[in-house]
């Protein structure tokens, strides 16, 4: 009987790889020449928000891009500065404006058609650089690493929303920092029902996965879906909280005032109180429950969990990130997250460090004192911050102790 060669054998096989859309919208990358055109000399482009790819961020400063047709007014700059301007399109924004743009990858910009550009100091005339971007993904060295990924590399990523699309041969590209993210722009996302932090299934018959031994894994996921709860009497928000007594074992006070602000809202106006749950195959795994303050221009997370089975696949990370958006995409003004990590009788929960991880920051709590749930327990905060405007001053934090006195 002939034996197979070990290191000849071919583990090589379809494997999904989750990871978060990211719906790119029109936006402008400038040089340092045209910057200073559009907006002085001597301006440097501000960070309204940064991006999910380390270092990018989404600026303040917007500007008119004129086509043969017509104007796209406000268009975003994405900082920092480019060896060479790019001006990247929807293929819908490309009819109202008259500019035949190819689909391209990011930087190909030969042959392609120009623009004029209007700031608030004066104008650029572009004789090309305008692009639709090819739909690609952005993923973490470390990552590509473990799914026997390179530069460059070729993958299906498969969309399984309220309609069910695939885009094949979407470009890998390599990043050292940052999240691992599926970058699309508005037509692809409106064609998929998809949002920013939605997930995605990255599917390629040549990745591999390994465990941190360099054993051979198999990965068998669907779909991460994020729903919003918008009342208690709904299946995933019944199941959801469900969750917040059978897993996370809070008492029914909590599910019942759960259940209360979903029926009464009005009771906490004009904060805003509001629910996500994570399913895969209708199966509900994990919720998150969240407010809106407007008088501080915050979020606040109350609750975030999944099950056991779910954790160390990065999924609670996709949960806080689909919160982010979501929050984002409601109040567009918002500046800010505080987070809640409660101390029981054993020990702080592992909230801190997983919020660490995201980014948040402590708040001071030698001038802040942890606060007393009604059972009983000690919280204090963390702070996200969503923009450069952000600020944590002791009147912002006096507001905002208020207001969690009155809604929770």
């Amino acid at each position: 009987m002939e034996m197979s060669d070990p290191k000849k054998v071919d583990f090589k096989r379809e494997a999904k790889w989750l990871v978060m859309v990211g719906v790119s919208r029109a936006h402008v990358h400038l040089t340092r020449e045209h910057m200073e055109i559009l907006f002085g000399q001597g301006s440097e482009l501000t960070v309204l928000r940064d991006l999910g790819q380390a270092g990018q961020f989404a600026a303040k400063e917007t500007v008119n891009v004129v086509g043969p047709k017509g104007v796209l007014q406000k268009v975003r700059i994405i900082g920092p500065t480019r060896s060479e301007t790019q001006v990247e399109l929807s293929r819908t924004e490309t009819y109202p404006l008259g500019i035949d743009a190819p689909l391209r990858d990011s930087g190909d910009l030969k042959g392609t058609p120009g623009a004029v550009l209007i700031g608030p100091k004066g104008v650029v005339v572009l004789d090309h650089g305008c692009i639709i971007a090819k739909a690609h993904v952005h993923m973490l060295s470390k990552t590509a690493k473990r799914l026997d990924l390179s530069e460059s590399d070729k993958v299906s990523i498969l969309l399984k929303g309220e309609k069910i699309v695939s885009y094949h041969d979407v470009t890998v590209r390599l990043v050292d920092d940052g999240i691992t993210e599926f970058h699309i722009d508005t037509d692809e996302a409106n064609a998929a029902f998809a949002d920013t932090g939605d997930m995605a299934m990255i599917i390629h018959k040549e990745i591999i996965i390994r465990d941190d031994c360099g054993n051979v894994l198999e990965i068998d996921t669907d779909n991460i879906k994020f729903v919003e709860g918008k009342e208690p009497n709904g299946y995933y928000t019944q199941e959801g909280i469900k969750l917040m007594g059978s897993v996370f074992e809070y008492p029914e006070s909590v599910q019942g005032e759960i259940r209360e602000k979903l029926l009464n809202p009005q009771a906490i106006a004009p904060n805003k109180f509001y629910l996500l749950t994570a399913q895969e195959n209708e199966k509900v795994f994990g919720i998150a429950c969240f407010y809106w303050m407007p008088n501080v221009r915050m979020g606040y997370l109350e609750h975030l969990g999944i099950t056991p089975e779910y954790k160390a696949r990065g999924i609670g990370g996709f949960l806080f990130h689909r919160v982010r958006t979501f929050l984002e995409k409601k109040h567009p003004e918002i500046e800010g997250i505080l987070l809640e990590v409660r101390k029981n009788m054993e020990h702080l929960d592992d909230r801190k460090p997983f919020f660490l991880d995201l980014g948040a920051i402590p708040v001071d709590t030698d001038f802040y004192s942890a606060k007393k749930t009604k059972g009983g327990e000690e919280f204090s905060l963390m702070f996200k911050p969503e923009t450069s405007n952000a600020r944590l001053d002791s009147s912002t934090m006096e507001a905002a102790w208020q207001t969690l006195n009155d809604i929770l």
